[in-house]
């Protein structure tokens, strides 16, 4: 255990000064006379947003629970939300959240296969949002002379989207095709009978899991999409305030779809949160409208509220909810 507190903690520490190392020579100086200057109101704001995402996303989360007969109280699912956003902040490309949301709802009584079925829909939801928020930001571009071509950025989400909702397609309409393909694949790990066979009992609760939150009435999947979209909003609306009180002046849509592209950076990055990749790609994407120093204080400002403030809020309460366990989420590689 303590082997996997230090891999962590030297993980963190690296990834803060990566992400601290862009910002500080950015602004150099001038940043640390700007950042006190900073009212304490417009940091509640910000505060203020982070944590009513924090409710949207608990909402969700009870709403796909009902859709597998399982009830968590209110307290509970926002503790879950924020241990799984530290988890997800804590480790490379945000493996950690996907394993500590399975885990708290195992702790609710509900099976493994259906809590990965309730975060496969959830995300599944997530791209629904951008399929339907991207190509209206990149059009409000595009007629407003944010840039000369969009059109990549919209290509891209479109096919990894399509990708996605193939493979999430083909396992609702074709599971016992890819059971045996998956016997396929791993019959040269020769592994036993049993293992298979509890495989492709996992597939199949996976499948009912789905199935069971896609039952729920129109009205709920409704809500869910709405809490979903209000979760989003909020945390990209987050860059342009810091922005605008900074003094500067960014089209709304653009940070959108440079806020997009940055979260697919950090999803490839090998540190937490995508330290490193994340700043160079903000700075080098928020260069044609700001200058060095304006980006390093808005970068530094945006990371300590979408970054430093899921480790610092997330921490205690990712440990009380899991426990000495926990660790072992975080780095899911060891053994």
């Amino acid at each position: 255990m303590n082997r996997h507190r230090r891999r962590l903690r030297w993980m963190l520490l690296l990834a803060i000064v990566a992400s601290l190392a862009v910002p500080l020579v950015l602004g150099g100086r001038s940043l640390l006379v700007d950042l006190p200057k900073i009212a304490p109101g417009w940091i509640a704001l910000l505060v203020g947003m982070v944590l009513l995402g924090w409710v949207f996303n608990s909402f969700r989360l009870r709403l796909l629970a009902a859709g597998m007969g399982g009830q968590v109280p209110p307290l509970w699912s926002l503790g879950a939300v924020i241990a799984t956003e530290f988890a997800g902040a804590a480790s490379p490309a945000g493996a950690g959240g996907a394993l500590t949301y399975v885990a708290l709802l195992k702790q609710r009584g509900i099976r493994t296969a259906h809590a990965a079925a309730m975060y496969a829909i959830d995300h599944f939801m997530d791209g629904v949002f951008f399929v339907v928020a991207f190509p209206v930001a990149l059009l409000s571009l595009a007629l407003h002379g944010g840039f000369s071509d969009p059109a990549w950025l919209l290509a891209v989400t479109l096919t990894l989207f399509g990708i996605g909702a193939g493979l999430f397609w083909l396992l609702l309409r074709e599971h016992r095709l890819l059971i045996r393909l998956f016997g396929r694949v791993l019959r040269p790990f020769h592994l036993s009978a049993h293992r298979r066979r509890r495989l492709a009992r996992w597939l199949m609760q996976f499948r009912q899991g789905v199935r069971l939150v896609l039952q729920l009435p129109r009205w709920q999947l409704l809500l869910l999409f709405m809490f979903c979209a209000g979760h989003w909003l909020l945390r990209y609306s987050i860059l342009a305030v810091i922005i605008s009180f900074i003094g500067a002046s960014v089209p709304w849509s653009y940070l959108f779809a440079v806020q997009g592209v940055l979260l697919l950076f950090g999803q490839i990055s090998f540190l937490p949160g995508g330290a490193g990749g994340v700043e160079l790609g903000y700075a080098a994407l928020l260069s044609p409208f700001l200058d060095a120093e304006t980006i390093g204080l808005s970068l530094l400002l945006w990371r300590i509220m979408t970054y430093y403030f899921y480790l610092l809020a997330g921490l205690p309460v990712f440990l009380a909810m899991l426990g000495d366990r926990a660790w072992r989420l975080l780095s899911p590689g060891d053994k």
